[in-house]
C-alpha cells in the first residue's frame, strides 16, 4: 500500500507518485503528464532526488478536469481555462477585507446603514460623499458587492413594502448607475475578445445585476456596449449588426418576461443569425446552455466559466 499509493508524508500532507495518481483517478500516466506539461493544468512538487510528487490539491484538480471533459463535454484546453478562472475567483474572494464576520451585510452594516439614512433624507450629495469615502477605504469589489448590493436589496424591499418613496429609490439607483458607468471606462478593451451589448428588455427597470455583470466584463477587457434598462426591441437588431456585436446580454428580474425575452431573441436572430445570447437575472431559474443561448441563474457567480462556455459553444 505504501509503495503503490503514497510516496511520502511531507509536513502532514500526503504526497503521491504518478502511478498512485493514475490508479486513484483511473487515468493513464501519459494523460497526466500531457495535462501537466502541455496544458499546465497542475504543478506537482519535486522530491530531493527530482521525482515528481502530487499533492491532494493536484488530485482534486485532475479529478475536476476529468469531470468537465467526461460529463460536461469540454475539451482539455477549455477545462484548464475554467479551472484557472475558478482558482482566480477563489483567490479574489480570499483577498476581501475580513472583519471576523462572514456575512457581508453584518461586516459592512455601518456603511449600509449610513447610506440608507442618506437615501431616506433624499440627500444625494451625502450619498456621493459616503461612496467617495468607501471607495477610498475599500477595494471597489468590496464596495459594489458588500455595500451597494445589500443596500439596493434593502431599498427595493422597503419600496415594495411602501416604506420608501419611489423618488428616493430612483435617486440612489441613478447615483449607483452613474458611479458604475464611470468604472466601465477605467478598463481598456481588447479587440480580440467578443463584442457584447448589455440590455434589459422593455419594461424592465432593475439593472443592478446587469451593471455588475458589465463591470466584470470590462474588468476582463471585453468591449461592452451598455444600453441598460427598458430597451425597446425596435431597431436593436440593426444596431447589433451595425456594431458587429457577438453576444447579447439580457437581464430580467421577472419570470413572467420569458415570452418577452423569447420574442427579442427570435426577432434579433432573423437579422443576426450567428449572435449568441446570455440571459440572466432573477427571472432565470437555473444555469443552462442550449445551442447559442446560455441562461444564468441569479446565484451563479462563476462568470469566468460562463464566458468561456458561451465563447466556446458552437
Amino acid at each position: 500500500m505504501y509503495n503503490y499509493f503514497i510516496t511520502f508524508i511531507k509536513e502532514g500532507s500526503t504526497m503521491y507518485n504518478i502511478k498512485a495518481v493514475s490508479k486513484l483517478l483511473d487515468m493513464p500516466t501519459v494523460t497526466i503528464r500531457s495535462w501537466e506539461t502541455r496544458y499546465q493544468a497542475i504543478t506537482p512538487e519535486r522530491t530531493e532526488s527530482g521525482h515528481r510528487v502530487y499533492t491532494e490539491e493536484n488530485l482534486n484538480d485532475l479529478k475536476w478536469l476529468k469531470k468537465q471533459i467526461h460529463e460536461n463535454g469540454l475539451n482539455i484546453s477549455q477545462a484548464v481555462h475554467l479551472l484557472k478562472a475558478k482558482k482566480a475567483e477563489e483567490t479574489t474572494l480570499e483577498l476581501l477585507p475580513d472583519t471576523g464576520d462572514n456575512d457581508p451585510e453584518e461586516r459592512f452594516k455601518k456603511q449600509i446603514d449610513e447610506l440608507y439614512a442618506a437615501v431616506l433624507e433624499l440627500e444625494a450629495d451625502k450619498c456621493n460623499r459616503l461612496l467617495d469615502l468607501y471607495f477610498s477605504q475599500f477595494n471597489y469589489h468590496t464596495v459594489f458587492y458588500s455595500i451597494v448590493v445589500p443596500l439596493m436589496y434593502k431599498v427595493g424591499e422597503e419600496w415594495e413594502k411602501g416604506n420608501l418613496h419611489v423618488v428616493k429609490e430612483h435617486m440612489i439607483s441613478n447615483i449607483i448607475l452613474h458611479r458604475s458607468i464611470r468604472f466601465f471606462s477605467v478598463f481598456e478593451t481588447s479587440p480580440n475578445l467578443p463584442r457584447i451589448m448589455a440590455i434589459c428588455p422593455k419594461g424592465e427597470h432593475h439593472q443592478l445585476g446587469l451593471i455588475l455583470f458589465t463591470l466584470f466584463l470590462r474588468e476582463k477587457h471585453y468591449p461592452v456596449y451598455y444600453i441598460g434598462a427598458d430597451t425597446p426591441l425596435e431597431g436593436i437588431a440593426d444596431l447589433i449588426k451595425e456594431k458587429d456585436i457577438n453576444i447579447l446580454a439580457i437581464s430580467t428580474s421577472r419570470q413572467t418576461d420569458q415570452s418577452l425575452v423569447e420574442s427579442y431573441i427570435d426577432s434579433i436572430s432573423k437579422i443576426n443569425p450567428s449572435l449568441k445570447y446570455l440571459v440572466g437575472g432573477l427571472g432565470i431559474k437555473e444555469t443552462q446552455l442550449t445551442n447559442n443561448r446560455l441562461n444564468i441563474s441569479p446565484d451563479d457567480r462563476n462568470w469566468e466559466q460562463i464566458m468561456d462556455l458561451i465563447t466556446y459553444s458552437s
